[in-house]
């Protein structure tokens, strides 16, 4: 991972430490390279998107808006 060019994301307590355990017990070496893979997996739904519209599309399809 390249840590030296990244940002921060905030996240609600409780849920950070569902994901930090989680993130343990399946081995990642920390909850930030665990956070990362997830969202790295969960953007490839959207790579053939051509615009906003498509986007939307997608969310709601994914159930993510409505």
């Amino acid at each position: 991972m390249f840590w030296g060019n990244s940002a921060k994301v905030k996240l609600d307590r409780a849920l950070y430490d569902k994901v930090a355990k989680v993130a343990d017990v399946a081995g990642y070496a920390t909850t930030d390279e665990f956070v990362a893979h997830v969202l790295e997996k969960e953007m490839l739904h959207f790579e053939n998107m051509k615009g906003d519209d498509d986007i939307r599309a997608k969310l709601k399809g994914l159930g993510y808006i409505s």
